[in-house]
């Protein structure tokens, strides 16, 4: 049956997202869990921009096939460009098993490699018959290229996850006085800024698991302060999941999924106004990931806490003003982020 140009392209078409869609299912999964346990080099972009990055090269990507197929394939150099095509089109699909799928970046690595060598001996073969299609490829083969080092860099990076030693990728936090701090330690946390009290953290150690943390031992707020602290912690042995609903002043709460630096937490906040003050109960439950580990090693960790907040409607103007300053600065979310990050589990 001959089937007219209008359809063959979107047939290509379909047939490269359709290798993405089936790679995307290995990798939201893991986008949220155990990609972002991660430590990831400095040129790491946000995980969303892949997202659009891939559909648009899966679509140059049919494009580029369709250019070759509407030359007939009564050609022997077309069938044998498609049948190239098609293979790093497979191999695409397995990378994402590989590395989100398994959790396996090494092996990934190697399969990037076939898969780069796959992608130039496509281009070569569409550039004898077309060079419009040869040239659609080539945003495809530099991403990959990219790729390639983000993988390289994911897999020695977290080489030695487990054994107490990290690397910590190269980024740096700009301090008040000008100068920057580097991440470091075991955990790779930012170093402190010059001037900053190195004292108002302190370790926290659960009596039952054994478990370490450090917290501050103040918000070192004015009308906000804490009431159920340091934080309680919980080690659950199932796989990290958040299902959005609720409203805070609900009896149940709210709950909510949000993404601070690179680490998912979902939150559930409840609250209840009494004598001038609002107490808030809060949940923030997170995924304890480390690479290669299997279903039946995921675990998520919960941090559990209550905060007082003054009601700003108390005082007179200045004192209220400063209060709802205080209110809309204050950064919860950054200092139960930086406890996450020092868990160290005997």
């Amino acid at each position: 049956m001959k089937i007219n140009n209008t359809f063959k392209l979107i047939i290509a078409i379909v047939i490269s997202e359709l290798a993405g869609i089936i790679g995307s299912v290995f990798t939201m999964s893991s986008i949220a869990g155990w990609y972002s346990t991660l430590v990831k080099p400095a040129l790491n972009p946000p995980s969303w921009v892949f997202g659009p990055v891939w559909t648009t090269l899966f679509a140059l990507m049919g494009i580029s096939a369709f250019l070759i197929w509407k030359k007939g394939l009564g050609r022997k150099d077309v069938k044998i460009a498609l049948g190239i095509f098609l293979g790093q089109l497979v191999l695409n699909t397995f990378w994402s098993i590989i590395f989100f799928g398994l959790h396996f970046p090494g092996g990934a690595f190697i399969e990037i490699i076939f898969l780069w060598l796959a992608i130039l001996a496509t281009i070569i073969a569409f550039a004898k018959i077309s060079k419009p299609a040869m040239w659609l490829l080539l945003p495809y083969i530099l991403w990959v290229s990219f790729a390639g080092y983000l993988n390289y860099s994911i897999w020695q990076l977290n080489q030695s996850v487990g054994s107490g030693q990290v690397a910590c990728t190269q980024e740096a936090k700009l301090c008040p006085d000008g100068s920057s701090v580097a991440r470091t330690g075991p955990k790779c946390e930012f170093a402190q800024c010059p001037g900053e009290n190195n004292n108002l953290w302190t370790t926290a150690t659960d009596g039952n698991t054994g478990i370490t943390f450090q917290y501050p031992k103040t918000l070192l707020t004015e009308y906000i302060h804490t009431v159920d602290w340091p934080p309680q912690i919980q080690i659950l042995n199932e796989p990290f999941t958040c299902t959005e609903a609720g409203s805070e002043t609900a009896r149940s709460g709210q709950t909510v999924k949000r993404m601070v630096d690179d680490r998912t937490y979902c939150v559930t906040k409840e609250s209840e106004g009494a004598a001038g003050s609002v107490y808030t109960n809060y949940a923030y439950a997170f995924p304890l990931y480390s690479t290669g580990s299997t279903q039946a090693d995921r675990k998520t960790v919960i941090f559990t806490f209550s905060l007082q907040a003054v009601q700003c409607a108390n005082y007179d103007d200045s004192q209220k003003t400063a209060c709802e300053n205080e209110r809309s600065s204050f950064d919860l979310d950054s200092t139960v982020d930086r406890m996450a990050g020092s868990i160290v589990i005997k």
